[in-house]
């Protein structure tokens, strides 16, 4: 295990600076497929955390019923309907914010039919602790980002003992299934296929709110988009949003920061 811990001067060396003649097209396109009836608002705080950290296109994926949902919401992502996924062109793809139960019926064909790295979080989780074998048809890779009790249904372990060697844990499962693993929580570990296991240090009890992780998925996704390797990605992702609670918290307590606010703190931290 080649353990570490980020630091500001690790991370800022892997955030890439913005050309000043760019367009869009240089920024990528992260595919998403979140939200659902109850849950919309897992999908746009997935979408702006994706779009306050430099993504150039949201593409939103859904049934007819959540696009309707969506578009008086947030006007920056185009929406097309799942059913063309498999022909549809992007950087990266984001699923599982929100999406309850209500594609587990496509879901092994979206997932098998993705071709680029896709990065897994929340009901998408939930629904890979039945069907952990996908994670090794995903052509592009994957990126899984679990809070304890997800990875404790991913890997069979209870909560206590995933929380008494979380590196180990977060490694063990990267290893044996080939996706980088974000375990959520205090000191989130970072883990990668290769052995490399990165600690983040920022972040407090303000981002213990529902929605918090939906940023930080959006933000990575963001990330994987742009073109970052899949391990940098998370890592940056992971300091950046925690950094963002940690300033949030100093002007709004801790108890005050909601997870809205996070993605307009981000953006300036990235640049």
């Amino acid at each position: 295990m080649n353990l570490f811990f980020a630091d500001e001067e690790y991370i800022r060396s892997l955030v890439r600076p913005r050309k000043r003649d760019s367009n869009k097209g240089d920024f990528g396109t992260l595919a998403m497929l979140c939200g659902s009836r109850y849950m919309t608002g897992a999908a746009v705080l997935a979408a702006h955390g994706a779009l306050r950290s430099g993504v150039g296109l949201v593409k939103f994926f859904g049934n007819d019923a959540m696009i309707d949902r969506m578009q008086p919401i947030i006007a920056e992502p185009v929406f097309a309907n799942i059913n063309g996924f498999a022909d549809a062109k992007y950087s990266a793809f984001l699923c599982g914010c929100g999406i309850g139960r209500e594609y587990d019926g496509i879901l092994p064909d979206v997932l098998r039919s993705c071709r680029a790295h896709a990065i897994l979080d929340a009901d998408c989780i939930n629904f890979l602790a039945l069907h952990k074998d996908l994670l090794k048809e995903l052509s592009g890779g994957a990126t899984i980002t679990p809070h304890p009790g997800e990875m404790s249904r991913l890997c069979g372990k209870s909560v206590e003992e995933i929380q008494l060697d979380r590196a180990r844990t977060a490694l063990d499962f990267a290893a044996e299934y080939g996706c980088v693993t974000v375990l959520k929580g205090h000191k989130t570990v970072i883990a990668c296929p290769d052995g490399r296991v990165c600690v983040n240090c920022t972040g407090n009890s303000g981002l213990a709110k529902g929605g918090s992780g939906d940023v930080l998925a959006g933000v990575i996704g963001s990330l994987n988009a742009q073109g970052y390797a899949p391990f940098e990605a998370a890592c940056v992702g992971v300091y950046m949003h925690g950094l963002a609670g940690d300033r949030l918290s100093a002007r709004l307590g801790e108890s005050g920061v909601i997870p809205s606010d996070l993605p307009e703190e981000i953006g300036p931290l990235l640049g």
